[in-house]
């Protein structure tokens, strides 16, 4: 009885959400690694080399979207997952948003950085994994590529869908009219 009664106590962070605030249906983290698990399924042995991570961004414009929060929210999290993934497989992953050094602030300490002032210059890369995201009415289809840098080929690639509802948004906020796609909030 009192592991139940455990239970029922929600966290203060869950306690204190907005009401008709967006919540993933599904677990975003488990669509990342299915996607990085893919990846990696395949891939025959290659040279050593340090592998690095990006970002994976909007299909169209190779950048984050200005007006899609959402969409770079899973883009950031691929990366995330990316990095993880590959870590686990053996890769011998760089940080290339790694500081020269930690950065102390009032309420916290930071090591990570994306301004290039502050990003070593001596980072050495062989392996670079990218990829691009393609927002529809119901799925976002992901492209991911796994690019050896030295040759100048992709050697490992894979496409998914990720339902829009592991990110947040459902059917009726995304809409395609023209050929463009329309977002509203509800």
């Amino acid at each position: 009885m009192l592991v139940l009664a455990g239970c029922a106590h929600l966290p203060s962070w869950q306690e204190d959400a907005e009401e008709g605030q967006i919540v993933a249906e599904e677990p975003l983290l488990q669509h990342t690694e299915q996607i990085a698990n893919k990846l990696f399924a395949s891939l025959a042995p290659i040279e050593y080399g340090n592998l690095a991570v990006v970002s994976f961004t909007e299909l169209e414009s190779l950048a984050l979207s200005k007006a899609n929060h959402s969409l770079n929210m899973l883009g950031l999290q691929l990366q995330e997952s990316m990095l993880s993934v590959s870590t686990q497989r053996g890769f011998n992953v760089v940080e290339i948003r790694a500081a020269n050094q930690v950065q102390l602030f009032k309420d916290h300490e930071r090591l990570l950085s994306r301004d290039s002032a502050d990003i070593s210059k001596d980072i050495d890369v062989r392996y670079m994994v990218v990829g691009t995201l393609l927002q529809g009415n119901q799925m976002t289809t992901v492209n991911a590529r796994l690019l050896d840098l030295r040759e100048g080929t992709v050697i490992a690639a894979v496409s998914d869908n990720v339902p829009n509802s592991v990110i947040g948004l459902n059917a009726n906020q995304i809409q395609m009219k023209h050929n463009k796609l329309y977002r509203s909030s509800l």
